[in-house]
């Protein structure tokens, strides 16, 4: 045996389920409904503020999709390498990843302005019956203006305007077959049906070995896991093509799906180490955690830090090395061009994400006692999903705005759909036993013996 750990039946794991989620639910509505008014009474002040508000849904909604989509890497890549070590945490990788039900949900809004085709989001999305022109709203002296980059900065698209007319066109000419309003609402519709099919069925199988014990389920859970995670990664690049790479429709990068499956890992085990710590911290659970599982979960967190890194240099040193203008306008956009009159304030958000992403947490989880803390790795989940936000904000936000700009419109919305996405979570894990107690592997996950 491990530290910190015992052993139990699946017996007396069987009733291990969050029975009271009454005042932790009411917290999340309150949180969630202040967070829309306060984002719903700062769009009056800020410019466009209509325009503003999907463009922080959008973030927020890409943050909660990766959650989920991370969660149910987690889940399948457990069954694919017949994982014995994981099987105490991963009945709420199950719960996050079935969450994508709700994510499904949440991303209604996002799919009527595309129906409608207003382009509030995307400008590739207007159709020729809604109105061309970005409408002004009055805004008091001294806020932020939000205004689509392209008219701000219309020479950014490279190539001669001229010609193509720039990246304030509705489509460009290469991607316009592609980008499309009817293509995009089906390609969406099959997206979430493959994740929630695939999320459904870990789930439910999990959920009916609880009762039978039957070994069959866990074989069955193993040979789709093959399939399923080939498939879940075509589904993610295209998710994170249409999602965010399509904000700018002439810009383009082979690693762009890598990339949004970077952050989706980190976001995915940082929210579930989370989750594991505060049931310990909070002692709704036995001490069935051992030491060594919650540093192997700090080492997938600490791994897949370093894996994002490794993509965004190499995306980044592959456009800056190509120095094609309609792929390095992407980069100069976000600031990070140091040439006279294409610098801008994003590039100081560049430089954080450069530091908080990966040098200092690269740094501060290296260690195995900081592995084996709760409290320091409460601090590292929480500091990781931070930076992955800000990270998705960095992606988005520049296609609307030429400086860095916070409002509460961001934040009011991100409260809300992470409050809304909680309260899921939380009806969700209070449905089963948060244990996998019939899979066959459960002694061995309690008896984890340190690798060191």
């Amino acid at each position: 045996m491990t530290e910190h750990s015992h052993e139990f039946s699946p017996a007396e794991l069987a009733g291990c389920r969050i029975q009271r989620i009454g005042k932790p639910a009411r917290i999340l509505s309150i949180a969630a409904l202040a967070g829309i008014v306060l984002a719903g009474v700062n769009c009056w002040f800020v410019t466009d503020g209509t325009r503003r508000f999907m463009a922080a849904y959008l973030i927020a909604f890409a943050f909660v999709l990766s959650i989920s989509l991370g969660a149910l890497f987690f889940v399948l890549i457990q069954h694919l390498m017949r994982a014995g070590w994981s099987v105490v945490v991963r009945r709420m990788a199950e719960f996050f990843a079935l969450n994508v039900v709700v994510v499904a949900l949440l991303f209604l809004p996002i799919a009527w302005t595309v129906w409608q085709g207003n382009g509030l989001i995307y400008s590739w999305s207007k159709t020729d019956s809604a109105d061309s022109h970005t409408q002004v709203e009055s805004t008091p002296a001294g806020v932020p203006q939000l205004q689509p980059v392209a008219l701000l900065h219309p020479g950014l698209a490279g190539g001669d305007d001229s010609q193509d007319g720039g990246i304030h066109e509705p489509a460009h000419a290469v991607t316009k077959p592609y980008l499309t309003n009817a293509r995009f609402l089906i390609t969406w519709t099959l997206l979430f049906v493959f994740w929630i099919v695939v999320a459904g069925f870990y789930y439910r199988s999990s959920v009916a070995q609880d009762s039978s014990g039957d070994v069959n389920l866990t074989r069955r859970m193993e040979w789709w896991s093959g399939i399923a995670t080939l498939l879940f990664g075509f589904s993610l690049t295209i998710a994170a093509v249409d999602l965010l790479m399509a904000l700018d429709s002439a810009w383009y990068s082979t690693m762009f799906g890598v990339y949004y499956f970077a952050g989706c890992a980190v976001s995915g085990i940082a929210t579930l180490l989370l989750f594991v710590l505060l049931l310990k911290r909070l002692e709704l659970v036995p001490e069935v955690f051992s030491d060594e599982v919650q540093r192997d979960l700090g080492r997938l967190l600490f791994a897949f830090v370093f894996f994002w890194a490794y993509i965004a240099f190499s995306q980044y040193m592959l456009l800056w090395y190509a120095n094609m203008p309609e792929t390095t306008t992407w980069l100069v956009r976000r600031g990070m061009s140091t040439a006279t009159g294409y610098t801008n304030s994003w590039g100081w958000l560049a430089v954080f994400l450069l530091l908080a992403h990966f040098a200092i947490p690269f740094a501060g989880i290296m260690s195995r006692h900081v592995k084996s803390g709760s409290g320091a790795m409460i601090f590292w989940t929480v500091w990781m999903l931070v930076v992955h936000y800000l990270d998705l904000y960095w992606i988005v936000m520049p296609e609307y705005n030429s400086g860095l700009t916070v409002s509460f419109v961001e934040i009011g919305t991100l409260v809300t759909v992470v409050s809304v996405y909680g309260l899921a979570v939380l009806w969700i894990a209070s449905r089963s036993c948060l244990f996998a107690v019939g899979d066959p592997r459960l002694h061995e996950s309690q008896t984890r013996q340190a690798m060191y």
